[in-house]
């Protein structure tokens, strides 16, 4: 199947699973509520927060089954939302894990509280259904070398904030790297992509069009590519952003030496209203460019 019968497919396949376990995941909703001891427990309140979250969010997701919707402009962005969905799942297994971990070294016990293992079974039911659904993805043979590392550098961005959760614990307490601005994320980003692309050049200008002239953070010359990066800090930025952006694809496309365009917009806080549809407005082909990809990471709560 190509990617279009993919992402239709995998919506309906999540729609199923979610479906599947609605009445354990009610009766979890009920079991929290239900529960009259140690509510100031950090397990309590970890379990009452990601049952709640993944209970809204796992319908939502699926809430329209058909591309294109208002969550997904194309099987390319469900692609993108489907992985970012899975590292939102993973936070929330690995939250579950450290409250698990905690609770046994506490209390000297072989197991955590039964509400753990309810929310515990439940986000791994939702993971393994986005896990079986990215395995039935098509792979499909770029057309060119250049394509191919271009998609690769894609999927980096996508997977940019799973880097910053990875920074949260040195395994030695030695010094750790926090992101908290856009010059952090370009560091942190730096550092990625030289593993995997040897010429990166970084600040670039563009020639001036109309009289200015736009600056990226990276440029990848062998892929004819620039990467972008924002980083978020509060609600209002979406206007700024997507202002900027729209601006600054003009003067990229009046550069000769490029013909891709990957945009990051790093929202840790979750400020932005609607990412989905700021990453459907501004991606596609644009003036002078043969491709635009905005990323918005991590996934919505």
């Amino acid at each position: 199947m190509d990617k279009m019968e993919w992402a239709l497919w995998g919506l309906n396949y999540l729609a199923t699973a979610r479906r599947a376990i609605h009445d354990d995941f009610n009766a979890a909703m009920e079991e929290l509520r239900g529960y009259s001891g140690a509510h100031r427990e950090s397990w309590y309140g970890s379990c009452k927060n990601i049952l709640s979250v993944l209970y809204h969010y796992s319908m939502e997701f699926v809430g329209d089954i058909d591309i294109p919707n208002e969550k997904f402009a194309s099987p390319d962005v469900f692609d993108g939302a489907l992985i970012n969905y899975r590292a939102f799942v993973q936070e929330m297994i690995n939250e579950l894990d450290e409250e698990d971990h905690k609770y046994r070294a506490d209390n000297a016990v072989d197991g955590p509280p039964f509400l753990v293992i309810v929310a515990q079974r439940q986000v791994a039911s939702i993971a393994a259904a986005i896990d079986y659904v990215a395995s039935k993805k098509p792979h499909l043979s770029a057309t060119t070398p250049v394509e191919a590392d271009v998609d690769l550098v894609l999927g980096l961005t996508r997977r940019f904030h799973e880097s910053v959760l990875s920074l949260r614990d040195h395994p030695h307490k030695g010094a750790i790297l926090k992101i908290n601005n856009e010059w952090d994320c370009q560091y942190l980003f730096r550092s990625i992509l030289a593993a995997y692309i040897a010429d990166v050049r970084e600040e670039e200008w563009n020639p001036s069009v109309a009289g200015s002239s736009a600056r990226c953070e990276f440029f990848l010359k062998t892929l004819r590519t620039m990467v972008e990066l924002k980083y978020v800090r509060k609600a209002a930025d979406a206007k700024k952003i997507k202002t900027e952006l729209a601006a600054d694809f003009i003067d990229y496309g009046g550069n000769p030496q490029v013909d891709h365009i990957i945009c990051l917009v790093y929202d840790p806080k979750h400020e932005l209203k609607n990412p989905a549809a700021i990453e459907a407005d501004l991606s596609g082909p644009k003036d002078g460019l043969l491709r635009v990809d905005v990323v918005i990471s991590p996934p919505r709560e």
